[in-house]
């Protein structure tokens, strides 16, 4: 704001170098600031008749990010030192003495702009950060609904199987709902967890030669009956497709699938269609879900794959879930190689997610591995143990007691302990068949258990079978499981045909075959 023929001379040498300079009457000035100026230039003699005063009230009223840069051209009579003194207790203040050298305006005006350039990545962070806040808040508040309602299901379904008189197919009702509600615990707890390793780079793929026609299939499988309650038609499209394996982890390839099919029936309603059309082109495969179902509004399809966002995010939502799965989705298909994009034409339109994988190198049609398994069990196990004697070391009551009675009932002699201490003089005195035991254990954990049973000779056990049974589910934690000596690494929540099926290999397997200690 120098004046008159300054102002313009000010202007144009500052339009040269390239900096935007606009000239305003005091009165406009307090409009530019609030309209993001990135510093004012003003000259001394221009501070008078309440202009200092007004730009002293606009200054404090500035949010806490900023403090507006001003470059004071002093008066041709004034002492610089005691001009910037009076000023630099209210204003962040720059004096250029008269006569002006070019250099030194234009060098003090190029400060003044990135200070302020500085302060408004300054205002765009603490955005960020208060949105990033309410998105933890909003995602903590969810999770504790979503924890709670399956919660609220097993609890009181197990009251009333305590309480009542009841038998029959009421009793095989509860115990269903229990079961499918504890899966769903589950499933979200493994979501959060996935995230964590995703975000610290700690996911590994199992990488295969994978034929995407299985993985299409066999997550169809999965969705069928929950599609079937709502009416919903699925279908696979593969007319413009021909056998092209891709190089990836088949189990971490459904689980993508699963996530958008899961998804699409969501937010399908009754007598619905969902579509999966598997195409090759170029040197890619190119996987296509679409429904027909509630679409994706415009405002929030940019955000469509960041975590914990969900476009519905008000108590009075439809369906339910963490905002978690998604962003799982994109993550996993990057790790893949691929990318995956979502569309929608708006609300009520339907959405479409498009995700392309690398073809295998020199693929062929002969060389597919087939889908992960995905299919669950209830613990109704018809083969028997019987015969077997297994050592249990876990130091959860519960969860020791659980799994004494579901091996007892099929038919095993079983014996417990619930530390590393105990377990090992259970050991050397049972001399049991088979060792499962926790990792997570007071004081010595599961491997020490298992290195101090496997430097005993084999005359006495030290080459016995071993599951670890774990809480600790990444593929560095099934690493360290077996370089310690174990032989499987079996996760938690445990599925008990799983644990039987394994029981029963180890044991009919011949010891002279098993895996040696840091193998498998």
């Amino acid at each position: 704001m120098p004046t008159g023929r300054d102002a313009l001379l000010v202007s144009d040498m500052l339009g040269r170098v390239g900096i935007l300079c606009e000239i305003v009457e005091p009165g406009y000035l307090s409009d530019q600031i609030r309209i993001g100026a990135g510093a004012v230039l003003v000259a001394e003699e221009a501070l008078y008749d309440g202009v200092l005063e007004s730009l002293e009230t606009i200054v404090g009223e500035q949010p806490i990010w900023s403090d507006l840069p001003m470059v004071v051209f002093s008066g041709s009579n004034s002492d610089p030192e005691n001009l910037l003194q009076r000023l630099s207790s209210t204003f962040n203040a720059t004096i250029v003495e008269r006569p002006i050298r070019i250099t030194m305006l234009v060098s003090a005006v190029r400060g003044a702009i990135r200070a302020r350039q500085r302060q408004y990545q300054a205002r765009d962070m603490l955005v960020q950060l208060r949105q990033a806040d309410q998105q933890k808040d909003l995602f903590l508040a969810t999770l504790s609904h979503e924890l709670r309602t399956p919660l609220n299901s097993i609890l009181g379904w197990i009251h009333i199987l305590r309480r009542r008189n009841i038998t029959g197919p009421d009793v095989e009702h509860g115990l269903e709902v229990i079961d499918r509600n504890a899966r769903a615990q589950s499933e979200m707890i493994a979501d959060i967890l996935l995230v964590s390793r995703v975000i610290t780079g700690k996911v590994e793929l199992a990488v295969e030669r994978v034929e995407m026609t299985a993985i299409a299939l066999a997550s169809i499988d999965v969705i069928r009956p929950s599609a079937e309650a709502k009416h919903i038609q699925v279908n696979l499209d593969t007319n413009d497709y021909t056998a092209s394996p891709v190089e990836g982890d088949p189990e971490r390839l459904q689980q993508v699938l699963l996530n958008l099919l899961t998804n699409a029936v969501k937010f399908t309603p009754e007598n619905g269609k969902i579509d999966i059309i598997l195409r090759r082109t170029n040197d890619n495969v190119e996987i296509e879900v679409k429904d027909n179902g509630y679409g994706i509004e415009p405002r929030f399809l940019p955000f469509i794959f960041e975590r914990f966002r969900q476009a519905d995010s008000k108590h009075t939502r439809r369906v339910g879930g963490l905002g978690l799965g998604l962003a799982i989705v994109s993550h996993l298909v990057e790790l893949h190689g691929g990318t995956i994009s979502a569309h929608s034409d708006g609300k009520n339109k339907g959405a479409r997610f498009v995700i392309t994988l690398p073809l295998a190198e020199e693929a062929q049609n002969e060389s597919t591995v087939p889908a992960a398994d995905h299919s669950h069990s209830n613990g109704n196990s018809s083969q028997t143990l019987r015969g077997m004697k297994i050592l249990i070391v876990e130091d959860d009551a519960d969860s020791r007691e659980m799994l004494a009675t579901i091996l007892s009932y099929n038919g095993a002699e079983v014996v417990t302990a619930e530390n590393v201490e105990r377990g090992f003089e259970s050991f050397a005195a049972e001399r049991p068949d088979i060792l499962i035991s926790d990792v997570g254990l007071p004081e010595q954990d599961g491997y020490d258990l298992i290195r101090k049973i496997r430097a005993m000779p084999s005359a006495k056990g030290g080459d016995v079978p071993a599951i670890a049974l774990t809480g600790y589910v990444s593929v560095q934690d099934q690493t360290r499981a077996l370089t310690a000596g174990y032989h499987e690494h079996l996760p938690k929540p445990i599925d008990t045909d799983k644990l039987i099926g394994l029981l029963l290999n180890l044991k009919s397997a011949p010891r002279t075959s098993r895996w040696t200690v840091g193998s498998r």
